[in-house]
């Protein structure tokens, strides 16, 4: 996954998800099934002891666009801007 803004989410599906059919077709007709679509992230799995990590919730997202079958790439418009805490240390991921 990755952020090209504190307002857009990219995130790529499980391998078998295509559009046409299954949970592709349903990130794509969310909307028109009143799907709603959650958001959340960790930074990662476990901390420094081999603790799991918690998610944290960034908000509610609506398809912006989608392309490629098994896997999908889906670019997610958040309801509302990711807190800059979040975004900044999410950014530093997407190009490291």
């Amino acid at each position: 996954m990755h952020y090209s803004s504190n307002e857009l989410f990219h995130w790529q599906t499980q391998n078998s998800a295509r559009p046409d059919k299954g949970k592709g077709l349903s990130y794509v007709n969310h909307k028109e099934t009143d799907k709603k679509i959650l958001l959340f992230i960790r930074e990662k799995a476990k901390n420094e002891f081999g603790n799991s990590l918690g998610y944290v919730f960034i908000g509610e997202g609506n398809l912006k666009d989608y392309n490629g079958s098994k896997p999908m790439s889906i670019n997610w418009k958040l309801s509302e801007p990711m807190p800059h805490y979040l975004w900044k240390d999410a950014a530093k991921l997407s190009i490291g």
